[in-house]
């Protein structure tokens, strides 16, 4: 009887962590530079939204692309570390972006996520004749928790004039939650909840 709260204690930490998802990770990269030490981990790339209509013609019509694409990075040197959430966006016009809160991620439990967005001048794509964006955001550890544990329903880039929504269907959602996770795993920092 004298051990019952530890024989609680034990099944309850084991279901806890029993219903942590370990994901069959897949990662593009992991890496240490030798010059200075920098490691990265890269996830692979999770495309997202629709199929959209290209520049480029072809003969049977425009060349149909990707509407954006993801990657998860996880960088540390000796004394900092952090996640960046990178997004790839082509665009029909020059889209000027600027310092700030221009990305949003609405989560399937609908909470809105400000993410703050490192300017990109963006490059000129020959091969679909639009204009290529990524947008880097830092990820707050918090933030990378609640994403790891909650999938990504839809993303707003908002630009200068306008703002671009991505829509996620189920399984992307899940395969940019399964990128999140597989990158926390392999730095370390996953499956701990916040």
């Amino acid at each position: 009887m004298k051990y019952l709260p530890l024989v609680c204690l034990l099944c309850w930490s084991v279901s806890v962590h029993g219903q942590l998802p370990t994901p069959d990770c897949r990662i593009a990269f992991d890496e240490v530079d030798p010059f200075d030490s920098l490691r990265t981990i890269g996830s692979e790339t999770v495309s997202m939204g629709y199929l959209i209509p290209s520049r480029y013609e072809l003969v049977d019509g425009p060349k149909l692309v990707e509407e954006a694409k993801a990657i998860m990075i996880y960088s540390e040197n000796d004394s900092i570390s952090g996640f960046f959430l990178n997004f790839v966006l082509p665009e029909y016009e020059l889209e000027p972006i600027t310092n700030g809160m221009n990305v949003k991620l609405l989560l399937a439990d609908s909470t809105v996520i400000g993410l703050y967005d490192i300017p990109d001048e963006g490059y000129f794509d020959r091969s679909i004749n639009m204009r290529v964006y990524q947008h880097t955001c830092p990820l707050p550890l918090d933030y990378f928790y609640k994403l790891a544990f909650i999938r990504v329903a839809a993303i707003r880039v908002e630009y200068q004039k306008r703002y671009h929504i991505v829509q996620l269907s189920e399984e992307q959602g899940a395969a940019l939650q399964k990128a999140i996770q597989c990158v926390g795993l392999r730095s370390g920092l996953y499956p701990i909840e916040p």
